[in-house]
């Protein structure tokens, strides 16, 4: 058995070969972050670490985030890692029985600093009792290392002011600041407020000022990068996405600028949790952290990190989409996707066009543009037409939603290379809100997302008036030869030994490729049993 083995791999290593397919060399030290995918520790189990922040301490980092069970309090726990992809779990450094108060509440957006004066390391996050929001208080634990068991010091409201979503901030003068979602002029995080610490990290001492008045803003994210000072928060919306935003500031006290939109209209799914700076030996980097909340079923929980840009000449801040990424821990240096968005500029069409409004602002580049129909009736559609064939392997849909009735869409993406027949990629199923990215994989010159429905969370009525923010079709800058026609789904499980090969084979290394009539395989970098279960296409010329 074991020489049948090798003997397959011999042959199909030699058919890549042949074909011009070779496996690209990689560093070790550069890892790749994907985004959308559950992810697992090294023991293979799911990482449980939600809206916490990463610490590193010598040549480790410590990723600290919460777990909750029911909605309640479970466990603060901590992963390390020392090149940011692959997390080993290290404890649960406080848990619900760390203190009768923990016993039944909710601990939100934990986050640990380290204080050299005290040389402990204090835990802080937004306390609440199991069953509501009414308290509003901040609570704290310190410990003498970073992965050790936290002694619970207790919860209590800053300078008697509320403090839901929080995070702190230690300056490169030693100060440390609390931020939070606090309450001014009547509703609950109806305005930011900015508080300094105590000395040992473990209270405040004073308040510093206002942020955001009646914006009702949440998710405080702070991270600073030469003389200037950046802010990100989200909209509080519950557990559904929405835009985030930012502002600067030279100093933590202020003056804080307005409030400009980063990202997508929905942070492409995501709520921020953190900004995580990564200092390596050639440049810093510097990457958002996000959480993907299911508000159907917050279990169903993903992890987003980005690859965030700050500017701090001009104080801007910008944040792209990208399924996967590379970034070296130990260099700081990332790379990115060199895929094409063919879509951007061509020429768009739709079924129809509200005044004020144009196809073309689903394709040009910018999040804050869109187009709306003419009236609320639906199916609808919007089209773009490359004006040759081009290979397509990622679409990334910015869709509409209103604060308060959020909704997500079915719709179907649909092919052609006539502008007359059509072939379908059926995603009425899709549950996702706000942000879309779908795995595909065709040739073709028309590409039409037909908007079937959207279904809002609070109203059995469909009131919206079709809409895209934007569209992104991803794909090689040269198109592959073959026209493709048909769409598929496909479950497929395979191992090394035993596989057919194909006369044509059109593969990569990690993709899965099949030509017509062929078998379907997949080779791992490390030759494993794998299973890949998503909507993928195939088709004939």
């Amino acid at each position: 058995m074991r020489s049948r083995k090798y003997a397959w791999i011999l042959v199909l290593t030699l058919t890549l070969t042949m074909f011009g397919f070779h496996p690209e060399r990689t560093d070790a030290a550069s890892v790749t972050i994907n985004n959308g995918s559950d992810w697992l520790d090294t023991a293979g189990n799911p990482i449980h670490a939600n809206s916490g922040n990463i610490l590193k301490v010598g040549s480790t980092y410590y990723w600290y985030g919460e777990h909750a069970v029911g909605g309640k309090f479970d466990s603060v726990n901590v992963y390390t890692s020392t090149d940011l992809k692959n997390w080993t779990f290290s404890n649960a450094i406080l848990t619900k029985d760390s203190a009768t108060e923990l016993a039944s509440s909710k601990i939100e957006r934990p986050k640990v600093i380290y204080n050299p004066a005290t040389q402990q390391y204090v835990l802080w996050a937004h306390y609440e009792n199991g069953t509501d929001y009414n308290l509003g208080r901040v609570a704290v634990a310190t410990s003498n290392t970073p992965n050790g068991k936290f002694t619970y010091e207790g919860s209590f409201r800053p300078l008697d002011y509320e403090s839901r979503d929080m995070t702190v901030f230690v300056d490169t003068d030693g100060m440390g600041y609390l931020i939070s979602a606090s309450r001014k002029n009547g509703g609950a995080n109806d305005t930011m407020a900015i508080f300094k610490m105590n000395a040992s990290y473990t209270g405040v001492e004073s308040f510093v000022g206002w942020l955001f008045e009646n914006s009702y803003r949440e998710a405080p994210a702070v991270v600073k990068k030469g003389n200037r000072y950046y802010l990100f928060t989200s909209q509080a919306a519950g557990w559904y996405p929405n835009q985030g935003a930012y502002a600067t500031a030279t100093s933590m006290t202020g003056p804080w600028s307005a409030l400009t939109p980063y990202g997508n209209p929905s942070a492409f799914g995501s709520q921020i949790h953190d900004i995580a700076t990564i200092t390596g030996s050639s440049t810093t980097s510097y990457i958002y952290m996000g959480d993907r909340w299911n508000p159907m079923n917050l279990g169903e929980h993903k992890h987003i990190w980005l690859p965030l840009t700050l500017n701090d000449t001009n104080g801007t801040a910008s944040l792209e989409w990208y399924k996967d990424w590379s970034i070296d821990a130990a260099t700081g240096t990332v790379a990115l996707s060199s895929l094409v968005n063919h879509a951007q500029g061509k020429t768009a069409t739709a079924i129809s066009t509200a005044s004020g409004s144009s196809a073309a602002h689903v394709n040009d580049g910018n999040y804050q543009t869109s187009w709306a129909a003419s009236s609320n009736t639906w199916p609808a559609w919007w089209q773009v037409d490359f004006g040759a064939p081009k290979t397509i392997t990622e679409i990334d849909i910015s869709w509409f939603m209103y604060k308060g009735s959020e909704g997500y869409y079915k719709y179907k993406i649909e092919i052609s290379n006539d502008g007359v027949n059509y072939s379908t990629l059926d995603r009425t199923n899709n549950l996702t809100y706000g942000f879309t990215t779908d795995a595909v994989h065709f040739t073709a010159r028309y590409v039409r997302i037909n908007m079937v429905n959207a279904v809002l969370w609070n109203n059995p009525g469909n009131w919206y008036t079709p809409t895209l923010h934007e569209v992104k079709m991803l794909g090689p800058a040269a198109p592959e030869a073959t026209g493709y026609s048909q769409f598929s789904s496909h479950t497929i499980r395979t191992v090394i030994s035993g596989i057919p090969i194909s006369p044509l084979v059109l593969m990569r290394m990690s993709r899965l490729y099949w030509t017509p009539n062929s078998a379907l395989f997949l080779v791992s970098p490390a030759l494993q049993a794998f299973r890949w279960s998503q909507s993928t296409t195939r088709g004939i010329s």
